[in-house]
């Protein structure tokens, strides 16, 4: 059982994501870092929909009631088991009675929290990803306990001690393909979108909110198909990149489509960074 002290800023379960419903009107939601939640997922092997912690910006405080491993990935936050500092992307054994602590982070913004084990709670459509009104919960609460099945595999982690380069939480750089109205931008235009350095104005598990001057005289569209990694382009010049949670279709221009590793790099950003694209033609 993993007991929540303190449930840090925005901690989610996640697992692969929510697939099939979205005729239902229901997002996909999962982790927002594919990369980081398969990396902990090959760190610590098991099966690739385990579920995890997604941490946001301040981690969790939690009273460890077993006996198990773990490893974090993503966003490197101040992390103690105990007093000890741990490292990112490197598993640890854990003993009953312990305390595992992630706090502020200071690179990136989400981290992933694997234990070697399968959390005993509910599957709803066929997920254990928190997505608020589908599952009771936003977020995990103060108090709150998890029990979960501790599995030890024979399969050892091939790789356990990997570091990541430091471009991925300062790279600026999003590579983009042409979405389906792209053609439909002016020519003046497509050339200050993939020159232009952009502002995150906003963000959330829904998206990414970047401040732009550009002027869009097109008035919405018919409302299609929306998928995390979408760049839309508002009437009011703004632009916005659909992520885990996003809506499942939309009227806004859709004006391009992150690759998946652009997409895992952007989510690592907060509020005040800078992103530009690059476009990347069939």
């Amino acid at each position: 059982m993993i007991e929540v002290i303190s449930s840090g800023y925005f901690t989610t379960i996640q697992d692969s994501g929510r697939k099939g419903y979205r005729y239902l009107g229901v997002p996909i939601s999962g982790p927002m870092d594919l990369n980081s939640f398969y990396l902990a997922n090959l760190l610590l092997p098991g099966l690739s929909t385990d579920s995890v912690f997604e941490c946001t910006l301040i981690g969790p405080k939690l009273k460890l009631r077993c006996n198990s491993r773990f490893v974090i990935t993503g966003a490197k936050f101040n992390s103690y088991l105990d007093n000890e500092p741990i490292q990112n992307n490197k598993v640890y054994s854990f003993r009953v009675g312990q305390t595992l602590k992630l706090g502020r982070v200071n690179a990136g913004l989400r981290g992933y929290l694997k234990f070697e084990g399968i959390f005993n709670i509910p599957k709803i459509l066929n997920s254990k990803s928190f997505y608020y009104p589908i599952t009771k919960s936003k977020s995990i609460s103060d108090g709150e306990k998890f029990h979960f099945i501790s599995k030890t595999l024979d399969i050892q982690s091939r790789i356990i001690n990997l570091k990541i380069s430091e471009n991925t939480f300062s790279e600026k750089t999003l590579i983009a393909y042409p979405g389906p109205d792209w053609n439909l931008l002016p020519v003046e235009i497509k050339k200050q979108i993939i020159g232009e350095l952009f502002l995150i104005k906003s963000q959330n598990r829904m998206g990414y909110r970047l401040t732009s001057k550009l002027k869009n005289n097109f008035y919405n569209l018919m409302s299609k198909v929306v998928i995390p990694g979408i760049v839309q382009f508002t009437p009011g010049g703004e632009i916005i990149i659909a992520t885990a949670d996003c809506q499942v279709t939309g009227g806004y221009l859709q004006i391009l489509i992150l690759n998946d590793d652009s997409l895992s790099k952007l989510v690592q950003k907060s509020e005040g960074s800078e992103v530009k694209f690059r476009l990347l033609e069939n």
